[in-house]
């Protein structure tokens, strides 16, 4: 019996410490492996949350980054879908080519780190491979104009990835909390050289307002931490539609911790590999305050009100 409980606290030392050693000789499945990890990821997936001060939540964080980044270093891991850990973004590109996993660790003054992984499969090397997302929000002076890699990465959570027909690029959609004032959402842009090496951003949004300026890699929508804003892709339309933004009253233009949506849903519509803007592609009604699902718990979705459209 102590043989056997030896043989199994090496074994799981060896899957913890040298995971590639494990399971490099020969074909392997690692999915009893994955669950051990889940497992521990569990409690502290809401300990980074929910932890009293920012050095717990971080000690919390760091064990979790770690579990999490020996687990997609197994192989046959692409293909596990870590369900228990809901408080995690696991999204899945519609060809299966390559999943974004992201999460925040929301600090006292209301701000946010974040982490992430990509994995992606090589067609080259054919492999999976895996990339660390480092967060550098901080440092990037222009968001809508930086392009960005993974050591070098815009944090933020991902909900959904749109593949348009005949684009070489992917479309994310992502929720970013900034402040105490404002979150984000965010249309990015993700794409992969012949390597395999991705990077964040692209310029391919075209016939868009005044408001957008210069010729921007991404869009970001900046409005106020109290209200909740709906970004979404209508499959049957092939749009990304979101509410037009605007000041809750006209003195405040520009400011935008005071915006909020308006009547106005705008969208964009791909074609011929470009995001065209389009104006009033849906017609709201002002009492319907449903909102799309992904919004982060630290908005009170019922403090929506309707703003000012922008002139």
């Amino acid at each position: 019996m102590r043989i056997k409980e030896t043989s199994f606290i090496f074994l799981l030392w060896m899957m913890v410490c040298h995971p590639s050693a494990c399971f490099a000789s020969s074909p392997f499945d690692s999915s009893s492996f994955l669950k051990v990890y889940e497992d521990s990821m569990k409690n502290m997936q809401f300990m980074r949350i929910n932890a009293r001060t920012d050095k717990e939540k971080e000690d919390a964080n760091e064990r979790l980054w770690k579990l999490m980044n020996k687990a997609l270093s197994l192989p046959g891991s692409f293909n596990y879908p870590f369900d228990s850990l809901k408080t995690i973004g696991i999204e899945v590109s519609p060809d299966k080519q390559f999943r974004l996993i992201t999460w925040d660790v929301p600090k006292s003054g209301c701000t946010f780190s974040y982490y992430g992984f990509i994995q992606s499969y090589n067609a080259k090397k054919k492999k999976y491979d895996l990339f660390i997302l480092k967060d550098h929000t901080a440092d990037i002076v222009n968001p809508q104009a930086a392009a960005c890699t993974p050591d070098k990465w815009l944090g933020m959570l991902y909900y959904k990835i749109i593949k348009s027909k005949g684009s070489k690029f992917y479309t994310l959609l992502a929720w970013q909390g900034c402040s105490k004032q404002i979150t984000r959402k965010v249309i990015d842009i993700l794409s992969f050289n012949t390597q395999g090496i991705p990077s964040f951003g692209k310029a391919v949004f075209q016939k868009l307002p005044a408001t957008f300026k210069g010729n921007p890699k991404r869009i970001l929508f900046e409005y106020s931490a109290d209200v909740s804003m709906s970004l979404r892709y209508d499959d049957s339309k092939g749009i990304i539609m979101f509410d037009l933004l605007g000041p809750i009253e006209d003195g405040l233009t520009g400011q935008h911790q005071y915006y909020g949506p308006s009547f106005q849903v705008d969208g964009m519509k791909f074609s011929d590999g470009f995001w065209i803007y389009a104006v009033n592609v849906e017609a709201r009604n002002p009492n319907n305050t449903k909102e799309d699902s992904h919004q982060k718990p630290y908005n009170d979705e019922n403090k929506k009100v309707i703003y000012h459209t922008p002139h």
